[in-house]
């Protein structure tokens, strides 16, 4: 009751409705005045905002204990970035957690010889591509998860037969594919800006060239720079024009590309939010980044600084451009947090120079766009998802008021700001064992 309905389409402020759920959808929505402030179940919400349940359109999912974690933060929904070969046991396993967030369900990682991670489906040649993509679809995976070492027959090969297969590819671009033949081929989302620093350069072919044989981080942060330092404007703009025009989607993840030159700041590793993940993560967490941690030289970390820098000016220019985009974070990479670290990517998009309206929208109309499903989320309308959060204050007058959760709403359940409390205190139980 007396709620003030956030529009993200449009962007308007509407005060003082009522918002009535029946099971797990929105039954009406109308002026307070002709709502009966007397029905089970009334919240009365004066001066509070109403947006829809974000969604995470980047996350890892290590265990299932982090589900919750999600929810606790208004996250309804999650794009989780790599499956397992055995999708209904995955499916099953986190399916046993309650509450959990609606889940998008990526394939096993696709990649080339030797794969980046274990697990991978490893593509050598194209018939191992068409074989793979066959696979995948058999398993009941909600898309193929394309990675960085395939090479360009096996990446292409990849493309086609997900055509013919009906099912999305998405993920990195591997290093022998530049953005624009990403694009192109029908790569439905691009992760990280990884190639847009070298589609956009005057030097585009034999940085990206240098890029291929380069083995270790630090090598690969400084092509990358110098990618930036060769920025051709008109290229860019080009780029972003074939992103519209191919409805290929970005999803920059700031949380993580921030993390390589904040790593020699005490204040960001002793983040109090380290209490809610697992030892035997945190301690994974450690193993990743140590050696930038005891090794990289001042000079280092400002060169990752820079890059970061670069990455919010790109990510700007591709808002202002009208490339499709939604948030993602990349949880659990290092201090990338389940659930809270959305906020922060928020903020962080609001930093480069989005709209706090258009930050909004990255969670929540676009995933809806996105998956296909307008009809049923994304905004506040009738007979839409009961997915629902209560702020204490106005998104739109800053975006980080996404984190004064009151209560959420999720698929018609309500938690109130106890519940979701206790959450929290659960996760931090469990994962102090």
């Amino acid at each position: 009751m007396h709620v003030t309905i956030i529009d993200v389409a449009s962007g308007e402020r509407v005060p003082d409705q009522t918002l009535k759920i029946q099971a797990d959808r929105i039954l009406s929505i109308a002026p307070s005045q002709d709502a009966d402030a007397t029905a089970p179940g009334a919240v009365d919400a004066h001066g509070a905002f109403l947006i829809p349940g974000l969604w995470d359109m980047h996350v890892h999912v290590h265990d299932k204990d982090e589900l919750p974690l999600y929810v606790a933060n208004g996250v309804t929904g999650i794009r989780i970035m790599s499956g397992e070969k055995d999708e209904v046991a995955l499916r099953a396993e986190l399916a046993k957690e309650a509450p959990s967030p609606e889940i998008y369900l990526a394939s096993a990682i696709v990649d080339g010889d030797p794969p980046v991670w274990p697990g991978s489906f490893v593509v050598k040649r194209k018939t191992d591509a068409r074989r793979t993509v066959d696979e995948i679809k058999a398993s009941g995976a909600d898309f193929v998860k394309v990675y960085g070492r395939l090479s360009r027959d096996a990446y292409l090969a990849i493309a086609d037969e997900a055509k013919q297969q009906h099912i999305p590819f998405e993920g990195h671009v591997p290093d022998a594919v530049t953005a624009q033949e990403a694009s192109a081929a029908g790569q439905r989302s691009m992760e990280h800006l990884i190639g847009i620093a070298f589609a956009c350069s005057s030097r585009q072919e034999s940085l990206s060239g240098d890029m291929i044989r380069a083995r270790i981080f630090r090598q690969r942060l400084a092509i990358e720079a110098e990618a930036y330092g060769s920025l051709d404007q008109k290229k860019c703009q080009q780029l972003f024009a074939e992103f519209r025009s191919n409805e290929t989607w970005q999803v920059p993840t700031l949380t993580l590309l921030q993390l390589w030159g904040r790593l020699d700041d005490s204040k960001y590793l002793s983040d109090s939010r380290l209490a809610y993940i697992d030892k035997r993560f945190r301690e994974r967490w450690d193993d990743r980044t140590s050696f930038q941690r005891l090794h990289w030289t001042n000079s280092e970390f400002d060169l990752a600084r820079g890059v970061f820098t670069m990455n919010e000016h790109v990510a700007g220019a591709m808002f202002r451009a009208g490339v499709p985009m939604m948030a993602g974070t990349d949880a659990m990479n290092p201090h990338c947090f389940p659930g809270f670290s959305l906020h922060d990517e928020l903020a962080l998009l609001v930093e480069s120079g989005v709209t706090t309206l258009g930050a909004l929208q990255m969670a929540t109309i676009n995933p809806a766009k996105f998956l296909g499903r307008t009809a049923e989320m994304g905004t506040l309308d009738a007979g839409k998802a009961a997915d629902l959060v209560l702020l204490g204050a106005d998104p739109l007058a800053d975006i980080r008021n996404t984190t004064q959760i009151q209560a959420v709403w999720l698929k018609g359940k309500y938690y109130d700001k106890a519940a979701l409390t206790e959450m929290l205190e659960k996760a931090k139980a469990r994962a102090k064992r």
